[in-house]
């Protein structure tokens, strides 16, 4: 070893010694890491962020809901993050100066464009892929592009770069809609619509490809997904503080839900734990509710008797599959659909004992508390959350 590569150990692990002696919490601890000066800087080199069980991370999706909220989590946490991102404009311009501004290199790229999947995987030592198609109205074929193709080029990308280990974000949706009992690992997989049926063929062509790309694989797959900047259930909220949510039917049906934060730190461990590797694991928050109990949450947390009307669910499920139809012959959006009723339809809760065993996490944020921040940091951003 030259002198000038000992003088930029001695120099990163000096750095070390002083962000550990300041026991330093939060973003500030990524920070010290990631603007270091140029000798400590060779902290960050594979063999040392070894040692100190740091990974340089690839991240899809990173300015969305729950990429955002891992990019976050991975920096504060002392870990290197690439984020991918498929455009930079005024809906996230905010965010990605945020991110920067942690230490995040964003970078520019496409699932489909595998030259740029290629470039940002350059050094990664773990993918972490949330980018996917969800939007209920999408066509199938993007679906099928984005979800499926878009892994496998990520795999193949990540394969030839060197990467060892490889995060899928699934989705426990996989599992069904309506199913009694505690659903494990073990369950049977009966996907519902576009998105799941595309995540279960992600997974499996993941797997079948895995062992000749050299990639260790992760696949977790979370419940319904909420907390600060989730675009998805913003319109819930906002209709909930006002009154004016329609309840459809007894909302009995049993609802599994996860705080984001909660989500991240398991994602965040499932690339660090080597226990992880090859296993398939649902991630859940503390307890699944009924419908009801989450609506009387939200109902105290608004100040409110109820969150809005109860209705009949029957004749609203017909409505719905006629203006689906008839729209989808028009070839116009439908102000409602199928899957949108699958709300008030859900009846699932999730056995989450497993992933809390091999990754040595527990989720700490329990519906109440998780619902609040949820709408405090709602009516900070004027109507729409913002991660943090």
């Amino acid at each position: 070893m030259g002198p000038r590569r000992r003088a930029g150990l001695r120099g990163g692990l000096e750095a070390t010694r002083r962000w550990r002696a300041a026991d330093l919490g939060g973003p500030r601890t990524g920070a010290l890491l990631l603007h270091a000066d140029l000798d400590g800087a060779a902290l960050l080199g594979a063999r040392v962020r070894s040692m100190l069980g740091l990974v340089r991370i690839l991240v899809t999706g990173a300015t969305g809901f729950i990429g955002a909220h891992f990019v976050q989590r991975a920096l504060a946490a002392g870990h290197s993050v690439v984020g991918l991102v498929r455009s930079e404009g005024p809906a996230n311009a905010a965010l990605c100066e945020r991110l920067r501004g942690l230490g995040a290199d964003l970078r520019r790229g496409d699932l489909l464009d595998e030259e740029s999947l290629r470039s940002a995987a350059a050094g990664a030592e773990c993918v972490c892929h949330f980018a996917a198609a969800f939007k209920e109205t999408a066509p199938e074929e993007l679906f099928e592009r984005v979800n499926v193709q878009g892994t496998i080029n990520l795999a193949n990308a990540a394969g030839r770069q060197g990467v060892r280990r490889f995060v899928l974000c699934g989705t426990a949706g996989i599992y069904g809609q309506r199913v009694p009992g505690l659903v494990d690992e073990s369950s049977r997989v009966q996907p519902y619509n576009s998105y799941e049926r595309t995540k279960v063929a992600a997974e499996q062509a993941l797997r079948e490809r895995a062992a000749a790309l050299g990639l260790e694989t992760v696949i977790l797959r979370p419940v319904a997904v909420y907390g600060p900047g989730d675009d998805r259930l913003l319109k819930l909220f906002r209709s909930a503080e006002k009154g004016r949510f329609p309840v459809f039917g007894a909302a009995e049906g049993r609802r599994h839900m996860i705080f984001v934060t909660d989500l991240a730190d398991a994602f965040l461990r499932a690339c660090t734990v080597p226990a992880a590797a090859g296993q398939e694991l649902i991630v859940g928050g503390p307890r699944a509710v009924p419908l009801r109990e989450m609506l009387e949450i939200l109902a105290a947390l608004s100040n409110r008797r109820s969150v809005g009307p109860r209705l009949p669910l029957k004749p609203m499920l017909v409505l719905a599959a006629v203006v689906e139809d008839v729209c989808g012959w028009l070839r116009v959006q439908p102000p409602i659909y199928r899957r949108r009723m699958d709300f008030y339809l859900q009846d699932v809760a999730f056995d989450c004992s497993r992933a809390k065993a091999v990754l040595g996490w527990e989720p700490k944020v329990d519906l109440r508390e998780g619902l609040g921040a949820t709408l405090e940091a709602m009516r900070a951003a004027g109507g729409a959350g913002a991660p943090g």
